[in-house]
Order: structure tokens, then sequence, then C-alpha cells
């Protein structure tokens, strides 16, 4: 029986054409894959599924019956729920008040809350999703705020469910919990839209692929008559070109970290006695399950925030209190793990958040101030067309871009003004497969050339494939550095999980 069928939508925006004559379908209880490089045409696909957007043609059939939304609430009340690549959760709530937040259920004037407990039990027990409800959503892992997005729509009774990049912000161990939470729902009768760039999770938990290219529908395919390299080829079109080979550098020291710590607040230490040093062409990887002191690592070095002990050395010279500002002078560059929050200003137009950051350099304004428009635009014309970004002109707002698009930005500013280091916090989260492999490349002709590059992933395929040394955090501190050439996965699990390795203390 479908459960779902979207029948010829069409969309179109100016200079843009998002979704062309694109038919699917989703039978009762199973869990299709959407996949296709950004601006493919799948996340306008699902905004319009979830009410979001309005087709311009085309039908959307539930059971059998045609329907249409002119909201989320439509499309929440027709039983579709999303969980979207960035979460929607309010972090002061506890996870029962997220869960129940604009659908409280009510005694008297006052919110009932030992029913809504006795009821997201319920749901808890049924799906076996269980998180500790008394918990700020700030305060919990990521896994578990995103088990807590998917309790929110299944307690509004949703029966389609659209999962927007869920694993993005995952470690291994967390994807593999929630696949085997998507499974299980399926066997309940849920149907799942799951929209991914990893060809591997595709073939792993897909019933059924459907393949988009340029907005238009490529191909269908059960996962049993394909392979990764069959989609790869047709999400791209062609064969994808070689890596960037790795070639030998002086390892000369470029930054050295000397028994820094961080405290997080009420004596709780977020980095405690960190040493590391990290040399010219040099990427080093540093893997940990989320919130064991990656995110506070970055900022400490990007100048975001100033360590409680211990010292940062750059070139020999001591830059522990140097900001932001003073960082990127010194030669660091930051690619954020949070491209929205901290990596664009999402009212400036593709051409200004090119420059953002590097607009005081003398090719962009005269002394006095006064911008240089000309060589502004120049900049991010060569930045649109070096990097493949799909925008219809670099003038447009960055917020019209694909999450994807709006990174490889973030990427060419960050790696295009001869920084002598690189911080990547999570360089290819959410980019599809033909942009990781130019990002890659572009990071090791980067390393190739004697940058030096701090990585920070919660990909452990990430970490592996581009790392020449991996450190791993675990509460806070160092429990290893390892060779990834002769250090395998299981190994590197057991010092994120704390099973194994000697902390620094």
């Amino acid at each position: 029986m479908l459960a779902l069928e979207m029948r010829n939508i069409t969309k179109r925006y100016p200079g843009v054409l998002a979704n062309d004559d694109v038919t699917i379908e989703a039978k009762k209880g199973s869990i299709v894959c959407i996949i296709g490089e950004n601006g493919a045409g799948k996340s306008t696909l699902m905004n319009i599924l979830y009410g979001m957007e309005r087709p311009d043609a085309g039908s959307i059939l539930l059971d059998g019956k045609e329907v249409s939304f002119a909201s989320s609430r439509d499309a929440m009340h027709h039983r579709i729920g999303m969980v979207f690549q960035h979460f929607m959760l309010v972090n002061e709530l506890s996870a029962l008040e997220n869960i129940i937040l604009g659908m409280e259920p009510k005694k008297g004037l006052s919110i009932d809350l030992a029913r809504a407990r006795r009821e997201i039990g319920e749901v808890m027990d049924t799906y076996d999703m269980h998180i500790p409800l008394d918990e700020p959503a700030g305060q919990l892992w990521v896994g578990l705020q995103q088990k807590l997005e998917i309790l929110k729509i299944l307690y509004r009774g949703a029966e389609i469910i659209v999962l927007d990049e869920p694993t993005a912000v995952l470690t291994p161990q967390e994807t593999a919990e929630l696949f085997v939470n998507m499974r299980a729902l399926a066997r309940k009768g849920k149907t799942l839209l799951f929209i991914t760039h990893k060809l591997a999770e595709v073939m792993e938990v897909a019933d059924d692929i459907y393949v988009m290219r340029a907005g238009k529908l490529v191909d269908r395919v059960n996962p049993a008559d394909t392979n990764m390299e069959d989609l790869a080829l047709k999400m791209v079109g062609h064969e994808l070109p070689p890596m960037m080979e790795r070639a030998g550098t002086e390892h000369t020291p470029l930054m050295t970290i000397e028994g820094v710590s961080l405290l997080r607040g009420k004596g709780q230490y977020a980095l405690r006695n960190i040493n590391l040093t990290l040399s010219r062409g040099e990427i080093l990887g540093v893997a940990g399950i989320s919130g064991n002191g990656q995110n506070e690592l970055a900022h400490l070095v990007a100048g975001l925030r100033s360590p409680s002990e211990g010292k940062i050395l750059f070139e020999g010279a001591d830059i522990t209190r140097h900001d932001r500002h003073q960082r990127i002078w010194d030669g660091i560059s930051y690619i954020p793990e949070d491209r929205n929050r901290m990596g664009v200003c999402l009212d400036w137009s593709v051409e200004d958040n090119c420059i953002s950051g590097y607009q005081a350099l003398p090719q962009f304004s005269s002394r006095f101030g006064v911008m240089r428009r000309a060589a502004i635009e120049a900049q991010a014309a060569e930045m649109v067309r070096q990097f493949m970004i799909k925008v219809p002109s670099p003038k447009m707002k960055i917020r019209t871009l694909s999450g994807g698009n709006c990174q490889k930005v973030i990427v060419a500013r960050e790696t295009n003004f001869g920084a002598k280091l690189i911080i990547a916090s999570e360089p290819s989260r959410g980019i599809d497969i033909h942009a990781i492999n130019a990002i890659y490349s572009h990071i090791i002709s980067l390393r190739n050339q004697g940058c030096a590059v701090l990585l920070i992933s919660s990909s452990l395929d990430e970490i592996l494939t581009l790392s020449d040394r991996v450190a791993i955090l675990y509460e806070g501190q160092i429990a290893g550095i390892v060779d990834p050439k002769t250090t395998s996965r299981e190994e590197i699990g057991l010092y994120m999980s704390g099973a194994k390795g000697d902390r620094q203390s």
C-alpha cells in the first residue's frame, strides 16, 4: 500500500528550476532514500511535502487521497513530521517540555505534566527510544537531541517521517543506533524518507532509492540492483576525478599547545591539560564522541575563547591572549562547525560573505575604509567558479543557497587568503559526494604546500581519509595520539569510549 505519492512536482525560483516534474512513491512501513548533490532539489521537494513551500504544479496523495498544504501545521495535521539537519529545540527547556511544546495537555488552566510524562513514556516504550526527560535539551548529547526531535513528531502522531541529513552530526556509534531506531519505526508501520549524501548509509538502510540531479529525477533503483559506485555516477553524471595525492612534506613545528585547560564552570573542565604540536604540512585529526571537548579545542585555537591555564605558541610567539581578529592576522583561519550561526551572515550577499573577516585586506578596502566593490565582485566570482557554487548571482543573499553550497562559500573563503593554519571543523558536513571529493583534494593540496590543518570531525571516515596523525579526546583529555595507517577503526573506537588510553594528567 502506498502511504505517499508526490506526482509531477514542479517548483521554480527566479533563475532556478528546483523541481522539474518529479514523481516519487513510498510504501507504508518502508525506508525511502532520496539522494543527489547539493542543489539537486531534494530539500525543495521535502519542503513542499512538509508545507513549507507550495508547488507550481503537481499533486500530493496520502493513502490515495489528494491533499494540499498551506503550512507545516497543515502537514503535521496530516501526520507528516520532519527532523531538520539543524535541530529545532529550545535548549533551556527540558526534553519533556520540548516534546509537548505547543501541544501541552491541560488540567484546568495548568499543564498536566503527569499525563504528559505518562504519554511520552508510552511513546518511548513503543519505539524503544528512551531519553532523560528532565534534562535541559541543550545539555543532551547530540544523538539524544536527535532522538528528542524524533520523539517530538511521534508524540504528535506522525506516520510519515522526513529525516534531512540525520547523520551529519552523529558519531559512528550514534549513526548505528539511529539506523536501529529507523528500522524499528518502519516495522511499526511508519514511512521514512531519508535524505542523505552518504552512499554507504543508503546501501545499509534503504528499501527504495530515488536519485535526483539538477532538479530532475534521474532514476529509481532497488538497493539489491546497484552499488555505491553506480549511485555516485548517477548523482554526479560523470566519474569523480581522483583525489589529490599526499606528497611528502617537511614537518617543522608551527603551533604548540602547552598544558592548556578550559573551565566549563563550577569546577568542571571542558578541556584539561592538553599538550599538542602541529607541524607545517601536516593534517592532525581530532576524533572523539560529540561533547568531549572537540569544539572547545577549535574555539581555543581560533581565538574565540581563552584558556583557563596553559599557553598556545604559534611560530614561536605566544598568542594565548590573541582574539579571533588577531588570529586571522597571525595566519589562522577557521571553518566553523555551525555554518549558519558562526560561518556566515545569512542576510548578507554571497559576495560579501566571500570576504567576511578579510574585508580589511588592502585589496578589498582603502586605508580610509572605503570598500573596493570591483575587487570584491571579482573575488566572489572566482570563488564561485573554483568551488562550483550553485547560485544564480553572487549578489543574492546567502540564505537562498542550499546548506552544501553555503558550506562551499565558507571553505572557499577560509582557504583562499594564505592561511598558515586552517582549523577545519566538520568541513564536509551536509555536502554531497562531488563536493566532498573536491574539498578533500583541496585540503590535501594545501597540506602539500606546507599549510597545517587541524581537522575536527565527527566522521571517523573523514578523519582516517585525511589525517597524518589522529588525537583522540575523551572527557576533555587526550586519550591517545595514533597513526591512522596502522590503527584500526575498532581501536580508535576504544579510545573514543574511554576503554583504552592513558589520559594526560
